[in-house]
């Protein structure tokens, strides 16, 4: 008996477990109050390159969160995205003024990343 519990625990964990966010729930998470759950939704958006016409301007607005941490994160994931993520690039060269300068770094290698001669273009106005 104590075999079946354990197994059908396992089995109900692994079940619950199981569920894939879709991309509207990942949307609706960048909404919550919680800035973890905000940023494990732009790090997991970031993962949908095939949907970037849709997690594009997600990710993009995230560059305004209150968390700088997430702010940082949203940048990472529209490079990780690349040249799908080009209706971005002013909202990273706006993000290449954050008063944090980790989240500055991550807007500039994103926009090298999807856009070599717009980061090229915002470094030199920079200096």
């Amino acid at each position: 008996m104590r075999r079946f519990c354990i197994i059908s625990g396992l089995a109900i964990m692994l079940l619950g477990c199981s569920r894939r966010e879709s991309t509207v729930d990942w949307m609706e998470k960048l909404h919550s109050q919680d800035s973890a759950t905000r940023l494990h939704a732009v790090k997991a958006l970031g993962e949908k390159r095939a949907e970037a016409n849709t997690v594009v301007p997600a990710l993009a607005e995230a560059l305004r969160d209150k968390d700088p941490f997430v702010r940082r994160e949203a940048a990472n994931s529209l490079g990780r995205i690349g040249a799908d993520a080009r209706s971005a690039v002013p909202a990273l060269v706006s993000a290449m003024q954050d008063p944090q300068p980790k989240v500055r770094q991550a807007a500039n290698q994103a926009l090298k990343q999807i856009d070599p001669e717009a980061a090229s273009k915002a470094n030199s106005r920079r200096t």
